[in-house]
């Protein structure tokens, strides 16, 4: 049971790795930058990745469960803060996919999260081996250090685009290399 756990959540990690990269292609490439929202969107699905990741590194937890769901739940709040406010004012910000905006995506995808999360929290067998210093498989491990490096071209994309003031709701550019 734990070896089927530690499976899905390094696939479930893969995934965050790809959407995050996803959305490094879509703010270089097709020069959308995030707005403040956007990079609260990307922080909360950093935090479901760390999650996984230590689940993945450390063995299964309530605790690391626990991040996943409180920042898949803050991921949601914020995408659905951002949806709400755009059906308010009959806008729309950045581009869609599929007839979906990036801020839809996300809060369909957090709350995918919550789910999935929840579901593994009922696989009990996981927790018999208690959390432990064991050296996951090397599939794992390349995962752990993609999306280490991932979350660090994120964190450099954010100080760049923001500097060390607060973030712009609609980003002109990345501030940081005005000055």
């Amino acid at each position: 049971m734990a070896s089927l756990a530690r499976a899905l959540n390094s696939l479930a990690l893969l995934v965050v790795c790809a959407v995050l990269l996803f959305l490094l292609y879509w703010e270089f490439m097709r020069g959308e930058l995030p707005g403040a929202l956007g990079l609260l969107q990307r922080a909360a699905l950093t935090g479901v990745g760390l999650g996984m990741l230590l689940n993945v590194r450390f063995g299964a937890s309530e605790s690391h469960y626990g991040v996943i769901l409180a920042s898949a739940l803050f991921g949601a709040w914020v995408a659905g803060r951002q949806m709400l406010g755009y059906i308010v004012t009959a806008g729309s910000f950045g581009s869609a996919i599929f007839e979906w905006h990036f801020y839809t995506w996300a809060f369909a995808g957090f709350c995918v999260t919550m789910v999935f999360a929840s579901a593994l929290l009922f696989m009990e067998g996981q927790f018999f081996e208690g959390v432990r210093d064991t050296r996951p498989s090397s599939a794992a491990q390349a995962a752990g250090w993609l999306f280490v490096l991932v979350t660090l071209a994120h964190a450099v994309s954010a100080l760049l685009q923001c500097g060390f003031e607060s973030c712009f709701d609609t980003p002109s550019g990345y501030e940081l290399l005005r000055k």
